[in-house]
C-alpha cells in the first residue's frame, strides 16, 4: 500500500533552490490550517519487515529532505517494484518550516533530552510553546511508527547545513549504526554527538532504532535535495525495505555520493566545538567549506571580543552563515577505518570489563553504564579509549569525564 499526502501537486518544481513556496498550499485539516501536514506520506510492503522513518525539516529552513521524501514517496506510488518494508517521511518542526527559520524558540534539533520528553509528554499536549509543541506531537507520530514498525526499525534525520561542500553522515557511534551509516558512501562524521545534546537520533536510538542523520550540503544548493534522495535510496536498500538490486536507484545514488565525495575521507573525527550564543555577535570569515583544511593561527571568525583564530590544524565542519545556530565550526580529523576495525573487536570482545582497572578510571557511584574519568591520572588517551570501547562522554570536558555507554544492538 503506497500512501501520501496529497495538498498539492504532486511533482512540484525541485529544480529550484529549496525554499517555503516549493511547498503546496495545505487543505483545511481540523488544526492550524496554515501548517503543513506533519506526515509526508507511507510506502508499505508486506507485514512484518522491516521501517525506514525519515525526518524531514527537524530545522524548519532545511527543506531538502522533506522535497526528497516527496519524489521518493511519488516514484514508489507509480511503481512499487521491489518495494518489501515500508518507508515513512514525517516532517519535523512544521511551525519553523511555515516561518522559513530554523526554530522559532527552542531548537528542535537539541530538545529531546529524557527529563524534557517526559515533561512535555505529562502536560498532554496543553499549554506548550512553539517546539515543545512540536516535540510533543512528533513524539506521538514516533511511537506510533515504532508501535507499528515490523521486523526492525530504522531512521534517518535529514539536514542541510548554512556553509557549503560535501555531504557527510553523522551518527552515535553504536555498532549497528555504524554498520548501516557506512553504507552510504559519504564522510563519515564520529563524535559529533557527544557536543550535542538533545537531538533527535539519539532519542530515536534510545527507543531501539538504527538511525543516523545524513547533511545533504548547503541550504540553498539545489543538489541537496538530489544528495538527500540519493542517501534514502541507498538506506532502504540497505535497511531491507527495497530488494537488492531490484531497483536501478540504489546504484546511481551510491555513484552520485561517491563523486560528491571525491578526495574526502571516508572517516573523521570531531576534535573541537566552537559554542557560540547570540550575544557573543558571532561573524564567520567568509568562504569557508565543509572538510575545508585550516591551520593553527588562521583567522576563522570575528565576535565581540575580537578575533577567532584556529587552535589546531584539521579540517573544519559546519562553519556557521546564518543567525541562527549555537555552533559557530567543528574541527575535525581524519581517522583511519583500521580504528573502526579494532572498535568493533573490543566492542564485541567485552574489554570495558577490565577498563575500572585503569588508574584514575573508576564506576559511576549511581549508573551502571557510565565510568568516572579523573583526567590527572588517565590524561592519556582517555577519550580514545572510551571511544575505542563504545562509550560517549555524557558531561562537559574537565578535570573528571564521565563517560557513557552507547545504546548497542
Amino acid at each position: 500500500m503506497i500512501e501520501t499526502v496529497v495538498d498539492g501537486p504532486a511533482n512540484f518544481d525541485t529544480t529550484a533552490p529549496p525554499s517555503e513556496d516549493a511547498y503546496p498550499r495545505d487543505e483545511p485539516t481540523g488544526e492550524d490550517s496554515t501548517l503543513r501536514p506533519r506526515r509526508l506520506g507511507r510506502a508499505e510492503g508486506s507485514v512484518g519487515s522491516p521501517t525506514l522513518l525519515c525526518l524531514g525539516c527537524t530545522h524548519g529552513n532545511e527543506p531538502s529532505g522533506a522535497l526528497a521524501l516527496r519524489r521518493i514517496l511519488d516514484t514508489l506510488k507509480s511503481d512499487p517494484t521491489g518495494l518489501v518494508g515500508s518507508l515513512v517521511g514525517l516532517i519535523g518542526n512544521r511551525r519553523a518550516l511555515r516561518a522559513g527559520q530554523r526554530f522559532l524558540r527552542h531548537d528542535l534539533n537539541r530538545h529531546w533530552q529524557a527529563e524534557r520528553v517526559d515533561r512535555i509528554r505529562a502536560t498532554e499536549g496543553r499549554g506548550l510553546e512553539a517546539e515543545d509543541a512540536e516535540l510533543f506531537e512528533l513524539d506521538r507520530e514516533i511511537d506510533q511508527i515504532a508501535d507499528q514498525a515490523g521486523k526492525e526499525l530504522f531512521a534517518m534525520d535529514l539536514h542541510t547545513t548554512s556553509g557549503e561542500g560535501p555531504c557527510f553522515v553523522v551518527l552515535d557511534d553504536s555498532l549497528k549504526n555504524r554498520e548501516l551509516a557506512l553504507e552510504v558512501p559519504s564522510t563519515v562524521v564520529v563524535g559529533l554527538e557527544e557536543e550535542l545534546s538533545g537531538t533527535v537520533t539519539h532519542h530515536l536510538a534510545n527507543l531501539g532504532a538504527t538511525v543516523f542523520g545524513f547533511e545533504a550540503g548547503q541550504h540553498d544548493d539545489p543538489t541537496s535535495v538530489d544528495r538527500a534522495e540519493a542517501a534514502i535510496w541507498i538506506t532502504l536498500e540497505a535497511c531491507g525495505v527495497l530488494e537488492a538490486g531490484g531497483r536501478p536507484e540504489p546504484e546511481r545514488g551510491r555513484r552520485l555520493l561517491e563523486q560528491d565525495r571525491g578526495a574526502h575521507p571516508h572517516v573523521v573525527e570531531v576534535q573541537y566545538r566552537h559554542a557560540v550564543r547570540p550575544e557573543d555577535e558571532f561573524q564567520m570569515e567568509p568562504g569557508f567549506i565543509n572538510f575545508q583544511p585550516i591551520r593553527p593561527g588562521m583567522l576563522l571568525a570575528t565576535d565581540r571580543r575580537g578575533e577567532v583564530r584556529a587552535t589546531r590544524k584539521g579540517l573544519i565542519l559546519m562553519p556557521l552563515y546564518q543567525k541562527l545556530g549555537e555552533d559557530g565550526f567543528f574541527v575535525v580529523r581524519p581517522l583511519r577505518t583500521l580504528w573502526l576495525e579494532l572498535s568493533a573487536r573490543v566492542r564485541r570482545g567485552h574489554w570495558e570489563r577490565f577498563i575500572h582497572l585503569l588508574p584514575g578510571v573508576q564506576r559511576h557511584p549511581e549508573r551502571d553504564d557510565s565510568f568516572v574519568v579523573d583526567r590527572r591520572w588517565a590524561r592519556f588517551l582517555a577519550l580514545e579509549l572510551f571511544h575505542l570501547l563504545g562509550y560517549r562522554r555524557s558531561g562537559p570536558v574537565g578535570r573528571f569525564l564521565v563517560m557513557t555507554r552507547r545504546t548497542e544492538e
